[in-house]
Formats: structure tokens, C-alpha cells, sequence
């Protein structure tokens, strides 16, 4: 009936699509320009904007810290929260404290990718 052939077609689509719907899109928050937060006194958080990657999912999301000098004495960098199609989170900790401005002056920023889908 219609319904079976309606099902059929749909799920052909979809096959074929996914296979040419998927995109790698990378980033980073910038070197002088990252909109770092105040977390805790041993922390800072950024949330990174993906909207214009235009994923329909959570996409996989791979991060690095980068920066000018001592990045290597944090932890947190590939731990990635409250991931959406659009955005996502990271905290970054330093057990002898670290604020934003540290962090602007050591010039860290996050370098991401990110692998989805956009249909």
C-alpha cells in the first residue's frame, strides 16, 4: 500500500543521504579573543560556538588547548560538556588557580574539530 512504499522511499533517502551528509568543521575560540569565564578560583570555562558548522546532531567534538606559554600545567582541555548541534563547553583547571586574564595573557584559546551530520 501507500504507506509501505511511502516508508520504503523515505528510508532509501535517508540511506543515501547520510552518506553525503556528513561534514568535518573546525575552529578555535582565538588567540586574543577567547571569551573565557570565571569558574572557580582554580578554574575558567569558555563555551565554543559551532552554529555556522550548521550540524542537525551532536556532533564527535576533538579539542586541544593552545597557547603562548604554560598551557601544558592545566588539566580539562579534551573534556567536552553539554554538547549540542551548536556548541559545547570546556573547563579548564589549574591546581595553583587561573583567571580569565591569565589565561589572555598566555594567549589560550581551544582548537576544536568537529565531525556530523548536516542533513
Amino acid at each position: 500500500g501507500i504507506n509501505a512504499e511511502y516508508g520504503k522511499q523515505w528510508y532509501q533517502r535517508r540511506v543515501r543521504g547520510e552518506a553525503g551528509c556528513s561534514k568535518v568543521c573546525a575552529g578555535s575560540t582565538g588567540r586574543s579573543t577567547s571569551a573565557w569565564k570565571y569558574y572557580s578560583t582554580s578554574g575558567i570555562t569558555i563555551t565554543v560556538d559551532m552554529s555556522a558548522c550548521d550540524f542537525v546532531a551532536v556532533p564527535t567534538v576533538t579539542t586541544a588547548l593552545e597557547g603562548r606559554t604554560s598551557h601544558w600545567t592545566t588539566t580539562g582541555s579534551s573534556e567536552v560538556y553539554s554538547a549540542t548541534a551548536t556548541s559545547f563547553s570546556i573547563y579548564i583547571h589549574k591546581a595553583s588557580g587561573l583567571r580569565t586574564s591569565t589565561a589572555l595573557s598566555w594567549n589560550l584559546n581551544i582548537e576544536w574539530v568537529a565531525v556530523g551530520y548536516i542533513c
